[in-house]
């Protein structure tokens, strides 16, 4: 019976062998005694490949397009967010707007805002006007001969001096233009130097803590050297000898002096109650009676006065050190400070920023020379008009009128511890000078008539130009 089912689909399918093909689904599985009948034809097994293919590609799309929505919103949501916070933003501004312009002292506000943002600059900027009196000061011949100013213009923005004085000769030989003609030399020939203080460890002075002239604005000087003082009472400008160990109340001071540096004290007295917190011991008995610790009194610079029944315990507080602006050449290279090259260290000094140094060994002692290179006024002093003239007291003089260009580096307010030098080796600082012999009555030309005025011939060159 089942052989005759199986003849019936063979012949249905249309195989007359009896023989399937290969590429055709078997109609009828045999497993084990149970036969399976495959009704589905191939066509219809591809066609249900096919549906699901589809709907997995349609599911796909799906989530895909979900997601892509999801994005939409999110971005939405943000952007959504960002106005709002835009907009809050923008009230608050208007708000705040409206009030700083209702504040009656904006303009000021503004402008002091403005000025402490440029502070720096500013500083960088500025220019010591002051510093031409010190030029002046060493350019102008000094003695009998005069050279004095009756006017004196000054361009910043071309660093010009434009002068009207006169020149009046009062030695042999009695030339008022041999005076004009020896001034302008001196400023051809004037120099300027400047730089910064530093301590033994080579750290920076600040400029307020230095004092470099007397009143008349001339440098300190001691023979041929130039120096200053390091004043240590001025807030910032405390220092400790290299040597000594700083106490609590010291700890926080990085200035030091040298051993051996030029001091000058005054006597400060301490109590006995602050002794502990110099380092110095102190014992005290039962019955309430101290005693001092001589050893430890003298280390922290200590001295124990007795006059009478009062005990009295003194220091030398320092409050000036010398500082040489002028290097000690020999002092400084045989103890080991300065090479040949120049070079100081492990003591206090001036680092120049125009003058450099250097020795050279000759029969076993060193020959040292300088080298400034900071010329004031490059292009010298050109003499723009001269003629003869009658000063105040009536005296023959020479009328004349000059100018001349200074280096803009001498009037640079960053530039500290400006001098100026003159032809003879003369200093004048920039922090003061005397300006009164400096200047004049104009001269006035001479009168018609006055034939010794107008015939004077000891202006040998003068005349008018």
């Amino acid at each position: 019976m089942m052989e005759k089912i199986k003849s019936f689909f063979t012949d249905l399918m249309g195989t007359i062998t009896g023989k399937k093909k290969k590429e055709e689904p078997q109609l009828v599985t045999t497993v084990g005694t149970t036969y399976e009948i495959n009704l589905v034809p191939a066509v219809k097994a591809q066609m249900i490949k096919a549906l699901k293919m589809r709907n997995l590609v349609l599911f796909i799309c799906i989530i895909v397009s979900a997601a892509s929505v999801g994005a939409v919103l999110i971005l939405f949501g943000i952007k959504s967010g960002q106005d709002i916070a835009m907009a809050n933003q923008d009230g608050k501004l208007e708000t705040m707007s409206a009030k700083l312009l209702g504040y009656e002292e904006l303009g000021d506000l503004v402008t002091i805002q403005s000025q402490l943002d440029r502070l720096s600059d500013i500083s960088e900027n500025k220019t010591v006007l002051s510093r031409v009196f010190g030029a002046l000061g060493v350019m102008l011949p000094t003695g009998d001969d005069s050279v004095t100013l009756s006017e004196l213009r000054v361009d910043l923005t071309t660093n010009t001096l434009r002068m009207d004085g006169q020149a009046d000769a009062r030695t042999n030989p009695l030339i008022d233009y041999r005076v004009l003609e020896s001034f302008k030399k001196g400023v051809e020939l004037t120099k300027y130097d400047y730089g910064r203080y530093v301590d033994v460890n080579g750290t920076e002075i600040p400029t307020w803590c230095i004092d470099e002239a007397g009143l008349d604005g001339s440098a300190y000087r001691e023979g041929d050297s130039y120096y200053a003082w390091w004043d240590l009472t001025t807030e910032g400008c405390a220092a400790l000898r290299q040597d000594k160990t700083p106490t609590a109340e010291e700890s926080e001071i990085e200035l030091f002096y040298s051993t051996d540096a030029q001091v000058e004290t005054v006597e400060e007295e301490v109590p006995l109650s602050d002794l502990v917190g110099l380092n110095v011991t102190v014992t005290t008995d039962e019955n309430g009676n101290s005693t001092v610790d001589q050893e430890s009194l003298a280390a922290a610079g200590l001295e124990m006065r007795v006059e009478g029944d009062v005990t009295r315990y003194i220091r030398q507080r320092v409050t000036r050190v010398k500082i040489w602006r002028t290097p000690q050449f020999t002092a400084w290279n045989n103890g080991g400070m300065m090479e040949l090259n120049g070079a100081i260290t492990g003591v206090e000094h001036f680092e120049s920023a125009c003058t450099s140094y250097s020795g050279v060994m000759q029969n076993n002692s060193v020959r040292w020379t300088s080298t400034n290179n900071c010329m004031l006024a490059p292009e010298g002093l050109t003499i723009i008009s001269s003629a003869n003239g009658r000063d105040e007291s009536d005296n023959l003089v020479l009328r004349f009128t000059a100018s001349t260009e200074v280096d803009p580096e001498f009037f640079a307010f960053r530039n500290k511890h400006m001098i100026a030098i003159g032809p003879m080796g003369q200093n004048v600082t920039d922090s003061y000078v005397q300006i009164g012999g400096m200047f004049t009555q104009a001269a006035t030309e001479c009168e018609d008539g006055d034939t010794e005025c107008w015939s004077n011939s000891a202006n040998t060159g003068g005349g008018t130009n």
